[in-house]
């Protein structure tokens, strides 16, 4: 007890709270780029991992797949037809394509989904060996995730479907699946084929999505995509059975969208690209103008990813299909579900991965950033009574932002849902957004328009609760959900400067323009509207449609997918950033009998 006495009085003596307080802008700030420089760390050299398969009864590549030359006609034949179709009109094509699959020997059945008014036609082949509580799906939909027709597609899994009918190894069911597209239509099958269907086959183990966009015999390389909805992904054994067996076919792979040329490249550059965009992707997932077709299976434990064939001039369509024969004939080999492997990874290329234990510590120091900005709030505006004794009033504040910000979550969904013109209610919608943005950014209008004024000690305590709430945000979805806590961390930063920049004004009495400036600059970059007019301006290359598709997309993203972005960003990102532009903008940084001071010296 007296050496802690002691150690107090030296403390208190030398004046170190007063110097902490002072650098505590500092230290905040050395903690986010220490955060960016966590992840820009991970592509170096000796940092990651390489990909291996963790389950041994997968064996994914050893055994032969006899769909190859031997197949061709009838791959062409199925082509020749599909080639007629009219993709937009998938229930004129339905009728065809359940009579190929009844002379195969195929349980078929229609889902009629009223929700999406479209007809979705699936069909079973039970397994020979199987006791029909296990099955595995390929998808086929109609339109690919870049709007073209799957044409090669609907070539190559009749052929499938006739292809392993004949083969007496399967112990599990394999179902097909021809929906529509591969959003909201894909995911009302998966909800109904757990709910409601009567032909079922079992519990889904594993689920690929086939895209081949071209009538030609030949593609350059595979493009493969794996995100899930609110941060779920597949089982890494999954992806690696399926690169493994792409290497034994000398077939290219790509992730995130790597371009042909990249490939082959593995340096540092390569893997930092397709990390970035691996976060980015897997943050605003569900949100994309045309839905990958996996992320319909995400909440149901199953691992789905989505294979597409890209360009033109390479192998032949048969070894894309043996790319779904041989991974799903790896699956027919598990008696237990994926669990061996990782959930939780970030891929730097088909064959490198960094795990949850690598990269979760760029998510913490982002958190442990804004909880010091809270503290230095409390240390620089408000002493620990003061704050005790205005909790209540905190409280009531910010849980009135809450319940303004509750009501928008639901009421917004609501209003584009009923709309008979959802485009135009998404239009209106975000341009008041934009106009309230920038209301409540610009102090010198609001103060006039609204004569709403905060005490000191309620500004400070506002400012710093509502950084510390942010701090919470990121730390209650680092696990869950890494890439959204990162995304929503990294664009709330700028509200951290705040603070310092006030504080900074008043003791060096500098420009009051010069600092007001900034601050709006700071206001109107760390908004969730300011991103949302970003991502869907640039993201795409859409322009003014991408930013309303995107606002459409986002608001009616839990009704369709069942993905709660949107509820993340209302209830969390929002009402941490309309509290600190309400403090700013209405509140006191200085003591009343100073500022009178102040303005009686001007």
């Amino acid at each position: 007890m007296a050496l802690a006495e002691s150690f107090l009085r030296r403390v208190h003596k030398l004046g170190i709270i007063p110097k902490v307080v002072k650098v505590l802008p500092i230290i905040s700030f050395c903690f986010a780029i220490a955060s960016v420089a966590w992840l820009l760390v991970l592509p170096q050299d000796g940092q990651f991992r390489n990909t291996y398969i963790s389950e041994n009864a997968l064996m994914p590549g050893q055994v032969t797949s006899y769909f190859r030359e031997s197949e061709w006609n009838i791959v062409r034949g199925y082509r020749t037809e599909t080639k007629k179709w009219n993709y937009e009109e998938s229930a004129k094509s339905n009728p065809m394509l359940e009579s190929w699959l009844t002379d195969l020997g195929l349980k078929v059945a229609s889902f009629e989904d009223e929700k999406t008014n479209s007809s979705t036609l699936y069909a079973v082949m039970h397994a020979p060996r199987g006791d029909n509580t296990e099955a595995v799906v390929l998808v086929t939909p109609y339109i690919t995730s870049t709007n073209e027709d799957n044409i090669g597609g609907f070539a190559i899994a009749p052929a499938l479907a006739r292809y392993f009918g004949r083969m007496s190894i399967w112990s599990k069911n394999v179902i097909f699946v021809f929906p529509k597209d591969g959003h909201a239509s894909l995911r009302s099958w998966v909800e109904a084929y757990h709910t409601s269907l009567d032909l079922t086959a079992g519990s889904v183990e594993a689920a690929i999505v086939l895209e081949y966009p071209k009538d030609s015999d030949n593609f350059d390389h595979m493009q493969l995509f794996y995100e899930g909805l609110n941060g779920q992904l597949p089982n890494l054994d999954l992806i690696n059975t399926i690169t493994t067996i792409a290497r034994n076919e000398n077939m290219h792979v790509g992730i995130q969208g790597t371009p042909g040329e990249e490939l082959t490249r593995r340096d540092y550059w390569s893997r930092l690209r397709t990390l970035i965009r691996g976060i980015l992707n897997l943050a605003i997932s569900g949100l994309h103008k045309s839905s990958l077709g996996c992320e319909a299976f995400s909440g149901w434990q199953i691992q789905a990813v989505t294979i597409r064939a890209v360009g033109t001039g390479g192998p032949d369509i048969t070894q894309f299909g043996r790319i779904a024969d041989s991974t799903f004939r790896a699956v027919n080999n598990l008696l237990e579900k994926f669990h061996q492997s990782f959930f939780f990874y970030l891929l730097l290329s088909p064959t490198h991965f960094v795990s949850i234990g690598t990269y979760l510590p760029s998510s913490v120091l982002l958190a442990v950033s804004f909880a010091l900005s809270a503290l230095c709030c409390l240390a620089n505006g408000v002493t620990g009574s003061q704050y005790l004794i205005g909790m209540g009033s905190l409280l009531m504040t910010f849980t009135t932002i809450e319940l303004v910000c509750l009501i928008l979550a639901f009421t917004l969904p609501y209003l584009v849902e009923t709309s008979s013109d959802a485009y135009g209610q998404s239009q209106w919608i975000i341009l008041a957004a934009i106009v309230s943005t920038a209301f409540l950014s610009l102090k010198l209008i609001s103060r006039r328009v609204v004569p709403l004024r905060l005490s000191k000690v309620a500004t400070y305590s506002l400012l710093a609760f509502s950084l510390y709430f942010i701090a919470m945000l990121i730390t209650t979805l680092l696990i869950v959900h890494f890439a959204l806590a990162f995304t929503i961390g990294l664009c709330s930063l700028p509200l951290t400067f705040i603070q310092p920049q006030v504080t900074a004004q008043i003791r060096d009495k500098s420009s009051v323009i010069k600092t007001q400036v900034r601050i709006i600059a700071c206001l109107v970059a760390s908004s969730p509207v300011t991103a949302i007019v970003l991502l869907g301006y640039f993201y795409n290359g859409e322009k003014e449609a991408g930013v309303v598709g995107l606002t459409q997309r986002l608001l009616t993203l839990w009704k369709e997918l069942q993905c709660w972005t949107w509820f993340v960003v209302a209830l969390g990102w929002l009402p941490a950033w309309i509290s600190i532009a309400i403090a700013y903008t209405f509140g006191t940084f200085e003591d009343e009998i100073k500022s009178k001071e102040n303005l009686k010296t001007e």
